[in-house]
């Protein structure tokens, strides 16, 4: 690889629909870090999780306009698997969230593209 040949970003992105607030995706974000495996992989320093603006919402949604991105650091994981762990335990957060507030913040989770959106 030569100097400015772009480098693939591999992970996945999630994001929360109109039903959700901030604290929804702070505490989204705090229950992933400490989600096995994925809690493994940021201790390691394989899995970095952070909350960036949102690029391809619609136009006038509501609710934050955040995305919780979790890319991969090294070659200890596939974007495949990645995407497993990450859906497993948004979908545990999910299922907490609705039995002790109410209503569904409609998660949707998918790979990064290649340039990272």
């Amino acid at each position: 690889m030569t100097e400015g040949d772009e480098v693939a970003v591999l992970g996945v992105r999630v994001r929360l629909g109109a039903g959700a607030t901030m604290d929804d995706v702070r505490a989204l974000k705090t229950w992933l870090e400490r989600d096995e495996p994925l809690e493994d992989l940021v201790s390691r320093r394989h899995l970095r999780i952070d909350a960036k603006p949102g690029t391809d919402g619609p136009p006038g949604r509501l609710g934050p306009d955040l995305d919780l991105v979790l890319e991969i650091l090294g070659d200890v994981v596939t974007v495949a698997a990645l995407t497993e762990y990450t859906a497993r335990a948004v979908k545990t957060w999910t299922n907490n969230r609705r039995r002790l507030q109410g209503g569904d913040p409609e998660p949707q989770i998918r790979p990064l593209d290649s340039d990272g959106e």
